[in-house]
């Protein structure tokens, strides 16, 4: 599957084994264009593509009766069509949104899956990811409180020391704390300091409250780039946004509650966050409750980085008192971090950056594969 994508047209190309229906429909707020194929599934090396240009995201999932949904979400609702052709072999349902030129059309025809390149990766090597973890809240701002009185700013840090830890136990992985201790950090300043460490990830550890005790369950999100996935999340992304606030910063200063702008480079980067974010979970669906099984959308401004992949993982509701009771637990908390350090291992793994040992070993793999396959048959 590839996407090539301009500020006003697509085209996305769907290369298919075999014989295959098709049902193209539109959605609306947000505007989304859906293709359905029944009786189709994912080939095994699979791998949809960053969402650019108009595209602001690329969704691919398994419908019921073994059909499979793929979900294009724009920045503004275009004209659609789709046409079969045939390519190296195979056939090929061509989606057109808009009217597409030529250019744009064959862009990335050829180009393969590729991850975002951040200024200091070099061309080889065998450094390590560095991935920012970033425990919300502290010093000043304790963010959330549960009914027995436990501290978002004391969970997040347990937890994100944890998650270090695990990312640490990784080879070729490395993690850096945006903070160690019970200390204030501005919202830029975290994100500054991801910058500071070259990260190739951010995330931002919480365990928010809501109203309703009754809510459970872990989310991730990332970055919107036009309005919020649900009205939890746009109210989630507001309070979040809120919390320099709390440190003294005033609503004039720059920085404070400063509107989430989206440029093309921005774009590229939510849209490989997304499908990092997917991965991570996946991880977490195996320690616990789930509340959204599809990856969030709001503007949270400790997410804006132009560079650097970022996600922001509510854990779980400290207004929930089972959940609080859990998230002072040390088993839970490590149980929490070692699922998302899982979900980006599993991530870096199929989508290395230069220069790094998850580039060399998948080089080594493709390697191996490609001479098992050349290899004459034992008699």
């Amino acid at each position: 599957m590839t996407l090539a994508a301009g500020t006003n047209a697509a085209q996305v190309t769907l290369d298919v084994s075999g014989d295959a229906a098709q049902k193209l429909f539109t959605l609306d707020d947000p505007p989304r264009v859906v293709i359905d194929l029944p009786n189709t599934h994912t080939a095994g090396d699979f791998r949809a593509p960053a969402a650019s240009g108009i595209v602001t995201a690329v969704r691919v999932g398994a419908q019921p009766r073994g059909t499979l949904r793929v979900v294009l979400q724009l920045r503004s609702a275009l004209p659609v069509r789709s046409a079969w052709g045939t390519g190296e072999g195979a056939r090929q349902l061509r989606v057109t949104l808009g009217e597409a030129s030529a250019s744009v059309a064959t862009a990335l025809a050829d180009a393969p899956p590729r991850a975002v390149s951040v200024a200091h990766a070099p061309a080889d090597g065998d450094r390590d990811v560095v991935i920012a973890v970033d425990a919300g809240h502290g010093g000043v701002d304790p963010g959330a409180i549960g009914h027995g009185g436990t501290r978002e700013k004391d969970v997040t840090l347990a937890i994100a020391r944890a998650l270090a830890k695990a990312l640490d136990a990784e080879p070729g992985m490395h993690a850096v704390l945006t903070r160690d201790r019970d200390e204030f950090l501005e919202l830029r300043d975290r994100i500054g300091r991801a910058h500071r460490a070259h990260a190739d990830m951010f995330i931002s550890v919480h365990a928010d409250s809501i109203r309703d005790r009754s809510v459970t369950g872990a989310s991730v999100y990332v970055l919107s780039v036009h309005g919020a996935s649900s009205e939890a999340a746009r109210w989630l992304a507001e309070h979040e946004n809120a919390a320099d606030l709390v440190g003294g910063a005033r609503p004039e200063d720059k920085g404070a509650l400063e509107p989430v702008l989206i440029d093309m480079t921005q774009n590229e980067t939510i849209g490989v966050s997304a499908t990092a974010a997917e991965r991570v979970v996946a991880a977490l669906e195996g320690v616990g409750e789930v509340r959204k099984a599809q990856v969030q959308h709001a503007g949270f401004v400790v997410l804006k980085s132009r560079d650097i992949p970022s996600m922001l993982v509510e854990t779980a509701y400290i207004s929930n008192p089972e959940e609080e009771r859990r998230l002072r637990n040390t088993s839970h908390q490590a149980q929490l971090a070692d699922a998302i350090a899982s979900g980006v291992r599993t991530y870096f793994m199929h989508n290395p950056p230069d220069g790094t040992r998850f580039k060399q070993q998948r080089r080594s793999t493709l390697a191996s594969a490609a001479d098992a396959q050349s290899a004459p048959a034992t008699p």
